[in-house]
């Protein structure tokens, strides 16, 4: 239960700071991780690592979510770098 924990904090800062690349790199890690434990200790645990993967994607939303609400109170800045596309 303190992975998924974990794994849910980890979404939240990613969702917080950083854009959808960043996600997508730390949900890659993540299955990486569901593999090597579905082959280390079984099938059963494996399926329950799974958990981990929602737990990254939710938090990630709520750190979305936080930083939208900490954006319209003042407290937090916009991103206002513009992005160069070359």
């Amino acid at each position: 239960m303190s992975v998924v924990a974990f794994h849910f904090l980890a979404g939240s800062v990613t969702g917080a700071i950083f854009d959808v690349r960043t996600l997508l790199t730390l949900v890659a890690l993540v299955l990486i991780e569901c593999v090597g434990v579905t082959i280390a200790w079984g099938l059963s645990t494996g399926l329950w690592s799974l958990g981990s993967l929602i737990a990254v994607q939710v938090g990630y939303l709520g750190g979305v979510y936080l930083r939208s609400v900490l954006e319209h109170a003042g407290i937090a800045e916009p991103n206002v770098r513009p992005r160069h596309r070359h």
